[in-house]
């Protein structure tokens, strides 16, 4: 027996991909979907922040178009920054041109004395480090530093760099040059483009997913998992014998829950940290916000906020003719909780000082998502964890996979791939460390 735990799309994936095998999925929700699943709220379809379908693996392209055919739109990213009183295409490094040009000048200089530094490799290099060897100080200071501050909630200094280096862009002295000069550069980055339902919000994905997966069962929020007896035992006293554990769950509260197994896994929990993502959903009275953008990032200290995203600009099902749908995402440490009144008005009254929003503008419909935990932190005590437990738990038959299950930056593709993946190796009979 497969056990898996949790039914999001990288648990869903493993069992959609397991055939024959005799497994099963156990999800605490009612509804299968993890984060990647769409709310309702008077007529507007809100995710769960933004959530946009990154395809790059052919597998993955393959599986998409089975599962839902001609059901996205692929679309152009139309992604921009706010800073300075004024407004860039994104990427920053390659788009200065607007800046003050003292900054400009900082981030074209910094930029050109970087080129004479290694791109560090040793693990144990700091996201600060990394960033002022790629990027230079001038770009360093500018976006990636307070950007990632306030995403994180902690400091550049105090994380490592092992989550970024595939995702940001590192531009050549020629894209920087033109970029400050005003000469666009498009297309940088893994997510240049995205796809999108033309139907309905996000949800649809996880929805079809499901569809494929025979044995899950729903409501079975576990409480104890016996890494010696391999038995789980979930919220309403069921217990569940298996073979192999297939693990989707936030890995700190997994560590909480275990009991045999490896010695100090409690301990080790302690030792992992995260941020809480605190979004705000907007429903607005008017059509065509922010001049079109999907997403717009915030690096500024006078925002409080560090993204806000405007899906009817790539989507108009998921609001009323005429509105339009919005979101702000905060960061909060982690154990904090949202000051939501605060928030909103601090928000609002940023919004429009930034001319997003208008101070007539009327608000249809307010909702808000508290994800905890956010977005993992990469340290060296992350490393150090991971580098024991990953295989300490191997050979309980514990595989980890996915965003929180394997502690790590993951997107939906990624997810999906994990699944495929560990279900390929269980099938083959080949350890499945991550």
């Amino acid at each position: 027996m497969i056990l898996i735990l949790g039914g999001g799309l990288a648990g869903m994936s493993t069992a959609m991909h397991l055939g024959e095998r005799e497994h099963l999925v156990l999800e605490a929700d009612a509804t299968p979907g993890g984060l990647c699943r769409t709310r309702k709220v008077n007529g507007f379809l809100f995710d769960y922040t933004g959530h946009l379908l990154h395809l790059r693996d052919e597998r993955i392209i393959r599986l998409v178009d089975e599962l839902l055919p001609d059901a996205f739109e692929t679309i152009e990213r139309n992604a921009r920054i706010r800073t300075h009183g004024v407004t860039l295409p994104f990427p920053f490094q390659a788009n200065l041109h607007g800046l003050p040009q003292k900054v400009v000048s900082d981030c074209v200089v910094g930029f050109a004395e970087s080129l004479a530094e290694p791109i560090p490799d040793d693990p144990a290099t700091s996201f600060e480090d990394w960033s002022l060897a790629v990027f230079g100080r001038g770009i360093s200071d500018a976006f990636m530093l307070p950007y990632n501050c306030k995403l994180f909630c902690r400091s550049p200094s105090e994380m490592t760099a092992d989550w970024v280096s595939w995702a940001v862009p590192k531009p050549t002295l020629r894209e920087v040059v033109d970029g400050a000069l005003g000469v666009h550069n498009e297309g940088m980055g893994y997510n240049s483009t995205f796809r999108y339902p033309k139907q309905g919000g996000i949800g649809a994905l996880p929805e079809a997913v499901a569809r494929r997966v025979e044995h899950m069962r729903l409501g079975q929020r576990v409480t104890a998992i016996d890494l010696d007896r391999r038995q789980v035992t979930s919220e309403t006293g069921e217990c569940y014998d298996y073979d192999e554990l297939v693990m989707t769950l936030p890995l700190p509260n997994f560590l909480q829950m275990a009991r045999g197994g490896p010695k100090g896994l409690v301990e080790k929990a302690a030792q992992l940290d995260w941020s809480v993502v605190a979004c705000w959903n907007l429903g607005i009275d008017r059509p065509g916000i922010a001049d079109g953008a999907h997403w717009i990032y915030f690096p500024d200290a006078d925002v409080p906020f560090y993204r806000a995203g405007i899906p009817t600009n790539f989507s108009r099902t998921v609001a009323p003719e005429g509105a339009s749908s919005f979101y702000v995402e905060f960061g909060l440490r982690r154990g904090e909780r949202p000051d939501k009144q605060r928030l909103e008005r601090e928000a609002r009254a940023a919004l429009e000082r930034e001319g997003i929003l208008r101070p007539d503008d009327r608000v249809l419909a307010s909702d808000w998502v508290v994800i905890d935990p956010g977005y993992v932190i990469f340290d060296r005590a992350r490393q150090q964890v991971m580098e024991e437990i990953v295989p300490e738990l191997e050979r309980f038959g514990v595989h980890l996979i996915g965003r929180y299950g394997a502690w790590t930056y993951s997107y939906m593709e990624r997810a999906l791939l994990d699944g495929l993946e560990v279900a390929q190796r269980i099938e083959q009979g080949v350890d499945c460390g991550i």
